[in-house]
């Protein structure tokens, strides 16, 4: 059955040198990820001009909430590219088209459903995650824009990115995200600064929220322009299946998992932090994005290389798969490494670069030294668990996602903060982290082994959590 693949894609999955394929799939996906941290934490950063240390907290007890929207992205775009790469590798290019149709209907209907039920209880769920006051104010306006009114968009933008950079069509994914992050940075000094409008923590919102629609929108109409695409806007027959959804959202379900835990740990930190003071929640909170900016280049190397492992799983070729996973790693691991020198050389200038309050920089500071850590032991977990989903090993990636967030810190926080007052709370990342990378490691030990064993990685043996039909397309050795 035809592939619905180009030639160049074809080529590129197929038989282009390994690094030359990962740099092609990487890059933008990488490039993309950097202006998207920027456009993150430039909201942190014009608020923080503002020298309220109030505002910045707002914005700090915000972002659990936020993530809740990256859950619902990361359950259908990378369920949804998993799925899709792996029915392009074994020729089925009618499963990747229901796979892509269900991952895009699907997210629409379960952002619209996060923004209704945002919009009916956003006082209380607001007071139980920490806000009062003046925060639970600006807490409030700041979500009004990017829930109620950005869920859908925010969510369709970043399912889209995943979708067609499963088809090999990378420099899309890349411009896509780009031009919304560029946009962001853009419209953040206009709307918090103008003397006309002074929005303040409002205008950051509502230039976040202008910016994902315009994400959205380019990749509407990418997809729209793309006459060989397997991604579409119609509700193709079939596309609600159990077959199909099921599929999705198992092998999405271990992702949208580590965002939801996420957030269970964010709002666990903020919970705990707020005995602290503002200072301290304002300290954290920075201290966080920094770090997550770390976390997001690491998985933006591996999420772009997910494709390429899951295409190569199913059409048998082992050699290019597994040197595929080595290259990954290696980048991965060269950037975490050069990511915790930086932040352990710089940690108060990196702080005070977004706010200038004293006493927030020297808790930042102190929180950014410990949790800096993590980011070599979270790089062999996102390459763990790119695996494991490319392949559809669904329960090996959840354990996974529940060690790195919530099953280990949450505990660890708890028990930690009296003993370590504050600085307990930040110690529990770093120790769940490399926990979950050792656990980590033993399972890619074990998957390796037991498929050179079994032979599953060849067509006749096909994945037993998977519907993929044996391949009958010679392997590639090179």
């Amino acid at each position: 059955m035809r592939t619905s693949l180009s030639e160049k894609e074809k080529y590129l999955f197929e038989t282009a040198p390994v690094p030359k394929a990962v740099a092609a799939l990487v890059i933008p996906t990488v490039v993309s990820q950097l202006i998207t941290i920027v456009y993150n934490l430039a909201d942190t950063f014009f608020v923080g001009r503002l020298g309220d240390e109030t505002m910045v907290a707002a914005i700090t007890l915000c972002l659990p909430i936020f993530m809740l929207l990256t859950a619902t992205a990361n359950l259908f775009g990378i369920g949804g590219a998993s799925v899709m790469s792996r029915a392009l590798g074994a020729g089925d290019g009618d499963k990747a088209r229901r796979a892509a149709s269900f991952a895009i209907w699907g997210s629409v209907i379960a952002a619209a459903v996060v923004a209704v039920v945002f919009a009916a209880f956003e006082t209380p769920l607001l007071t139980a995650f920490g806000a009062e006051g003046m925060r639970l104010e600006y807490a409030g306006d700041y979500l009004m824009y990017t829930v109620v009114g950005g869920a859908v968009p925010t969510v369709l933008s970043s399912v889209l990115a995943h979708l067609v950079r499963a088809e090999g069509k990378a420099a899309h994914a890349g411009i896509g995200l780009s031009l919304g992050g560029l946009l962001n940075v853009a419209l953040d000094p206009l709307f918090i600064f103008d003397q006309g409008l002074g929005m303040g923590v409002s205008g950051a919102a509502l230039a976040t929220l202008l910016s994902n629609i315009a994400s959205a929108v380019y990749f509407a109409a990418v997809v729209l322009s793309s006459k060989n695409s397997v991604v579409t806007f119609r509700r193709v027959k079939g596309a609600f299946g159990r077959a199909v959804s099921l599929n999705v959202l198992s092998i999405g379900l271990p992702a949208c998992m580590m965002s939801l835990m996420t957030t269970c740990s964010n709002l666990t930190v903020n919970y705990l932090m707020a005995a602290y003071g503002d200072a301290a929640i304002a300290g954290i909170g920075v201290a966080k994005r920094i770090n997550m900016a770390s976390f997001a280049i690491t998985q933006g190397i591996t999420q772009g290389t997910l494709p390429l492992i899951g295409y190569n799983f199913s059409a048998g070729n082992s050699r290019r798969m597994c040197g595929t996973v080595v290259f990954m790693t290696a980048c991965t691991l060269g950037f975490a490494l050069i990511s915790l020198t930086v932040s352990l050389c710089i940690p108060e200038q990196l702080i005070r670069a977004f706010i200038d309050d004293d006493p927030s920089v020297e808790y930042g500071a102190r929180f950014l030294r410990i949790i800096c850590y993590a980011v070599v032991s979270a790089a062999i977990g996102f390459v763990a668990m790119t695996v494991f989903q490319a392949t559809g090993k669904k329960v090996r990636a959840t354990v996974l996602s529940v060690l790195r967030k919530g099953g280990l810190d949450i505990p660890l926080m708890f028990i930690l903060d009296p003993i370590f007052p504050a600085t307990g709370i930040a110690m529990a990342t770093p120790i769940a982290d490399y926990t979950a990378a050792f656990v980590a490691i033993v399972l890619l030990v074990h998957f390796f082994s037991t498929q050179r064993k079994r032979a599953d990685l060849f067509p006749s043996a096909a994945p037993s959590d998977t519907a993929e039909k044996p391949d009958t397309h010679p392997q590639n050795t090179r």
